[in-house]
C-alpha cells in the first residue's frame, strides 16, 4: 500500500489490479482500466503527489492526476456492459512505446529497454533475407509473449502473446518459408505449453501447439526445458520429470508431432517443495551435443547420462551426481537447481554443468560451472573467479573449445582457458541479471536476455572455422565376418573456411581395414584423410569400410569406433564420440507396441497392427497365435484383407506389419472390455517369441462424452454438468476422461454416433493434439458437440481444423478473444429459437474468459453475447457441428426449460 504525499488520505493499492482510495480507505476506486495487469511499484513526484508513476509487468505507465477518476461520480462504477463509461476514465500514459494495432507499425518510442527476457535465440546472417540490415534475434519474455526482433530496426514483435518462456531456434533452415529467416522456431508459454512456429515470423499469432504423448499432468517447471538437435533439426526434446523426444518436430502438421516418452522419473520423486528448497522436483535442464547421448539436470540437483537417448526408446539411465561416498562425499556435484547443460557439439563426454543458487546452500560442495570429458564419471570444478552467483546458462564456443559463455545474475562472463579465469564478457553491459546466452558461431555473435534490461549482442570480430564431427555407421546388422560402413562428416559452422583439415580415425578393435574413399591412406591401423577444405556452412563427408574379424569372441557384444577426429590449419579442432555397433545373433526379433486399446461397435470388428522387426541376422518369418480374451481375434497381412497364419519371410534388420482383428459379437454388453494377447514365433529359432496384448472395448451407445477439462493451472471438474443433462435427456453414453487416458482410439471414437466434448479451463490449445483425430470422425460423418472456455486463444482458433471443421473464423488477436457476457442470447430461425436469453454463471469455472467467434460458409450463429456478437455456430453438411465458444457448463440451471438440458435437446434433434 502507497499513501499519497500531501494528500494525506489517498491511498493506492497495486496487485492484480491497481485501486485508489481518495478517503483513507472507506472506498476504492479501480483506476487500471485497459493496463497490463500484475502491478509491482508505484511512485509519487516528492513536489506534487498528482504525478504518479505505476510500474506492471507491462511496463512503466505515468499519470498527471492519480491515474483519473478524480471528478466526482454520481453512481457506482461496477462491472458489466456499460462499466466503460466511468471505468474507462483514466489517464495513464504509456510510456513503452506505441503500436498501431492494425497495421503493426511503431508509432512511438520511449527509449524505455525494461524487457525481463527469459531466452533468447540468435538467427544465422545466413537465415536472413538478402539485404537485411542486421541480424534477426527471437526472446520469450516474462509476461509479454515471444519477441522477434526486426532485422532492419530495432523493433520486437510479439509473435505469441501471453507468458514467453524458452525459445529454441533451428539454425539450419530458411528454405520451408520462403528465406524469411529461420523457418522453425520453438517455444513455450508457462506450463506444459510446447509450441512451434513454421513460417520464421512472417506473421502473427501462427504458432501451433506440440503437446502430442506428452502427459500435461506431469509435474513440471514453470517455464519446460527445450532441447534442438541442430545435427538432426527433426528431434526435439522436453521434459517435465522425465524425458520426452519427438522425432518428427518438423511434421507437416503440427498435430502430427508425436513425443515418446524416453526415461523415467529423472528427480527425486517429491510432489512437493525439493528436499533442497527449490520449488519442485523438475527436469530443469537438457544437454545434448554429438553422438546420441543426452544429459539432463533437476531442480533437486539429480544429474543423469544416457549414452543412446537419441535413438533409443528404452535408453539407459546413469545418475552422475553422487559420488561413491553418497551426497556428503566433497567429490559430489552440489545438491542445487541444474540451471544448465552445455554439451560439446561432437564429443558428448564433454559437458559443463550450470548451477543456480549460491555456495553457503552447499558448503562442502561449492561451485557454480563443472566439466566432465569422461561422459560424468568424473567432474572438475571449473568456477575459478566467477562471482558466488546463480549460473543460469552456459554456451560452448565451437571454434575455440576453453571458452566459454555463462550467462549470470551479475552480468555474462567468459573464460578463454577452460574456467581457469573467468572475465566480464565486453563492455557497457548493465549488471543485471542474463538469463539466457546464445551464439552463432556463423556471425559470431553472442546475444543476451536480461531479466529487466531488454536483450544486448556482442559481435566478435575474430574469423575462424568452427567444426563439428559426426560418424554413423550403416545401420546394417552385422556378425562376424560382416562389413562396417562408415561415413564421417565434418561440417564448418564458422565464419571462416577451414583448410589444410585432417580427419584421422582408428581402426576398431576387432575390425581390420578394407577400404577408404577420398585419399584415405590406413597407416598403423588408423585411417589419415589430408588436404580437405571445407568452407564455411558448409560440410565435407568421407568413408570408410571395416571388416569384422570372422572368429570374433563371444564375449564380445559390439564394435566400438572411438578417437577419431579432425584437425585444421586455423586451430579449431574436433574430436567425435563413440560409435557401437551391436554384433547381432542369428535369430532376434521384436513385436511392437506391447499393448494397444480400442473399440468397436457391437456386430463389428477392429483392427489392430503390429510390427515384427527382425533384429537378427538372419532373414526369418514368424507364427503367428492367440490367447485369452472373450472376442474372436483372427490374423491378415499388412493390407487386413488377406487371412494369414504365417508371415512371409522378413529380410534381416526389416520389418513387417500384421493385421489383428477383433470381432465383437451382437449382443455384448455395452462396455464390455476383452484382453487378448498376440504371440509371434520364429520360424527359424521357435524357442523365440514376442507378445503384445489388444485391448476391445464394446461400444452399444450413440455418444462418447470426452473429458477434456484436467489440463489447466486452475483445472475444475465439470463432468457432471454434462452427464447430468444427458441423463435428463434421456441419453445413453460412455465417457473417455482425458486426464486419465490422453490417447483417445480413434475407431473407438469413430463407433459413436455422436461424441460431446468439452475443455473447461483447459488452455492453451486442449484440441490441438485431436484435430487429427477429430478430422477423420467428421469426416465420417460424425455429429460434435463441442464447448469450452478460452478454446480459440491466440493461434488456437487459426488452424485449418477451427476453420474448415468448426467452421469459425479467428484472427488469433484479441478482438474476439475474452469478452465476458453476463448472458447468451438465442437466435430466432436456428436450433435455440425460443431459448430466448439465458443468464451464464461465470462462477462455475472462476473466469470470464468466452469468446466471440465469426461463423463462415454455411455455418450458422446460435447464439449471441450482450454486445450482440455471435458465441455460438452451427454447421451441417457431410458432418454435423455445434460449437459453443463458451462453457455450457455456466448456461442456464440444470433442468429448467432454457437450460443445458434443453439445450441438449436441441443439439440432438438438429444432429437427427
Amino acid at each position: 500500500m502507497y499513501a499519497g504525499g500531501n494528500f494525506g488520505y489517498t491511498l493506492f493499492i497495486p496487485s492484480g489490479g491497481i485501486f485508489r482510495s481518495d478517503d483513507g480507505g472507506a472506498t476504492w476506486k479501480n483506476i487500471g482500466w485497459d493496463l497490463h495487469p500484475d502491478f509491482h511499484a508505484l511512485a509519487f513526484d516528492p513536489n506534487d503527489s498528482n504525478k504518479v508513476l505505476l510500474g506492471n509487468d507491462g511496463g512503466v505507465y505515468y499519470s498527471t492526476s492519480r491515474g483519473g477518476r478524480t471528478a466526482p461520480e454520481t453512481s457506482p462504477c461496477v462491472a458489466g456492459p456499460d462499466a466503460a463509461a466511468c471505468l474507462n476514465r483514466t489517464t495513464w500514459v504509456n510510456k513503452n512505446g506505441t503500436v498501431n494495432p492494425a497495421t503493426a507499425g511503431v508509432t512511438g518510442r520511449t527509449g524505455l529497454q525494461i524487457a525481463q527476457f527469459t531466452s533468447i535465440g540468435v538467427v544465422p546472417s545466413t537465415l536472413v533475407a538478402p539485404g537485411a540490415q542486421s541480424l534477426r534475434y527471437w526472446g520469450g519474455t516474462q509476461d509479454n509473449g515471444t519477441l522477434r526482433k526486426s532485422v532492419n530496426s530495432g523493433t520486437w514483435f510479439d509473435m505469441t502473446s501471453g507468458d514467453g518462456g524458452q525459445v529454441v531456434v533451428d539454425q539450419t533452415d530458411h528454405s520451408s518459408c520462403g528465406g524469411f529467416g529461420a523457418c522453425f522456431v520453438y517455444g513455450t508459454f508457462f506450463g506444459i505449453s510446447l509450441y512451434r512456429i513454421t513460417d520464421g515470423g512472417a506473421g502473427f499469432f501462427t504458432r501451433r501447439s506440440i503437446l502430442s504423448g506428452i502427459n500435461q499432468s506431469d509435474r513440471a517447471e514453470f517455464y519446460i526445458p527445450v532441447a534442438l538437435n541442430q545435427l538432426n533439426t527433426n528431434q526435439l526434446f522436453t521434459a517435465t520429470f522425465r524425458l520426452y523426444r519427438t522425432d518428427n518436430a518438423k511434421a507437416a502438421n503440427a498435430a502430427d508431432v508425436h513425443f515418446k516418452t524416453i526415461s523415467p522419473d529423472l528427480t527425486s520423486g517429491c510432489t512437493g517443495a525439493a528436499p533442497n528448497g527449490a520449488r519442485g522436483c523438475f527436469i530443469s535442464a537438457i544437454g545434448i551435443g554429438g553422438g546420441t547421448g543426452v544429459y539432463t539436470g533437476s531442480d533437486d540437483g539429480l544429474v543423469f547420462f544416457s549414452p543412446d537417448a537419441m535413438v533409443s526408446d528404452n535408453p539407459t539411465w546413469t545418475r552422475l551426481d553422487l559420488h561413491s561416498q553418497g551426497a556428503g562425499d566433497k567429490h559430489s556435484l552440489p545438491a542445487r537447481p541444474v540451471a544448465w547443460i552445455a554439451v560439446d557439439r561432437s564429443n558428448n563426454r564433454v559437458a559443463y554443468l550450470g548451477y543456480n543458487g549460491f555456495n553457503a546452500a552447499t558448503p562442502h560442495q561449492p561451485g557454480h560451472v563443472f566439466k566432465t570429458a569422461d561422459a560424468g564419471q568424473s567432474w572438475t570444478d571449473i568456477s575459478g573467479n566467477l562471482p558466488d552467483s546463480p549460473v543460469n546458462s552456459l554456451t560452448i564456443d565451437p571454434s575455440f573449445p576453453n571458452t566459454l559463455y555463462a550467462a549470470t545474475d551479475v552480468g555474462p562472463m567468459v573464460t578463454y582457458d577452460g574456467g581457469a579465469h573467468w572475465a566480464q564478457l565486453g563492455t557497457g553491459f548493465p549488471i543485471v541479471a542474463v538469463d539466457q546466452v546464445d551464439f552463432d558461431s556463423y556471425d559470431r555473435v553472442i546475444g543476451a536476455g536480461t531479466h529487466g534490461r531488454g536483450a544486448w549482442s556482442l559481435i566478435d570480430s575474430v574469423s575462424a572455422p568452427a567444426l563439428v564431427l559426426s560418424k554413423v555407421d550403416s545401420g546394417r546388422l552385422v556378425r562376424g565376418g560382416s562389413n562396417i560402413d562408415y561415413t564421417l562428416t565434418l561440417r564448418n559452422i564458422g565464419n571462416a573456411p577451414a583448410t589444410g583439415v585432417t580427419i584421422t580415425d582408428p581402426i576398431p578393435a576387432d575390425t581390420s581395414f578394407v577400404s577408404a574413399d577420398a585419399g584415405g591412406v590406413n597407416n598403423g591401423g588408423v585411417v589419415t584423410w589430408s588436404g580437405l577444405s571445407v568452407p564455411f556452412n558448409s560440410s565435407v563427408s568421407v568413408h570408410l569400410t571395416v571388416k569384422i574379424d570372422p572368429g570374433i569372441k563371444a564375449k564380445v557384444s559390439s564394435i566400438v569406433d572411438d578417437g577419431y577426429s579432425a584437425t585444421s590449419a586455423q586451430g579449431p579442432s574436433a574430436t567425435g564420440s563413440p560409435v557401437v555397433t551391436p554384433i547381432a545373433p542369428l535369430f532376434r526379433f521384436t513385436l511392437a507396441p506391447a499393448s494397444q486399446l480400442d473399440g468397436a461397435r457391437v456386430g463389428s470388428s477392429v483392427n489392430y497392427k503390429v510390427t515384427l522387426s527382425n533384429t537378427g541376422f538372419n532373414a526369418d518369418s514368424y507364427n503367428m497365435s492367440s490367447s485369452g480374451g472373450t472376442f474372436p481375434v483372427s490374423f491378415l497381412d499388412s493390407t487386413c484383407t488377406t487371412p494369414l497364419t504365417t508371415t512371409s519371410t522378413v529380410a534381416s534388420g526389416s520389418s513387417t506389419d500384421v493385421c489383428v482383428k477383433v470381432s465383437v459379437p451382437t449382443g455384448t454388453a455395452d462396455s464390455t472390455m476383452s484382453t487378448a494377447t498376440v504371440t509371434a514365433t520364429s520360424v527359424g529359432n521357435p524357442a523365440l517369441s514376442a507378445s503384445g496384448t489388444v485391448i476391445t472395448k464394446a461400444v452399444a451407445v450413440d455418444t462418447l462424452v470426452v473429458d477434456d477439462d484436467s489440463f489447466s493451472t486452475t483445472p475444475v471438474d465439470v463432468q457432471h454438468f454434462y452427464t447430468d443433462a444427458l441423463t435428463a435427456a434421456g441419453k445413453s453414453f460412455q465417457v473417455w476422461d482425458l486426464g486419465n487416458d490422453k490417447n483417445l482410439p480413434l475407431n473407438y471414437l469413430k463407433s459413436f454416433k455422436f461424441v460431446v466434448w468439452f475443455t473447461g479451463n483447459s488452455f492453451p490449445s486442449p484440441l490441438g493434439p485431436y484435430e487429427s483425430e477429430l478430422k477423420a470422425y467428421l469426416d465420417a460423418g460424425g455429429n460434435l458437440f463441442l464447448s469450452g472456455q478460452d478454446l480459440l486463444d491466440q493461434s488456437a482458433g487459426t488452424t485449418a481444423f477451427v476453420r474448415d471443421y468448426l467452421h469459425v473464423t479467428w484472427d488469433g488477436s484479441e478482438t474476439q478473444n475474452d469478452k465476458a457476457t453476463k448472458h447468451i442470447n438465442a437466435i430466432a430461425g436456428t436450433l435455440t429459437d425460443g431459448l430466448a436469453s439465458v443468464a451464464y454463471n461465470n462462477a462455475v469455472l472462476g473466469n470470464d474468459f468466452e469468446d466471440q467467434i465469426t461463423p463462415n460458409g454455411t455455418a450458422q450463429p446460435i447464439f449471441t453475447d450482450d454486445s450482440g456478437q455471435p458465441d455460438a455456430l452451427s454447421f451441417s453438411g457431410g458432418f454435423k457441428v455445434v460449437f459453443l465458444a463458451f462453457p455450457f457448463e455456466g448456461y442456464g440451471a440444470a433442468n429448467d426449460s432454457t437450460g443445458r438440458t434443453a439445450l441438449i435437446n436441441r443439439v440432438y434433434a438438429f444432429f437427427g
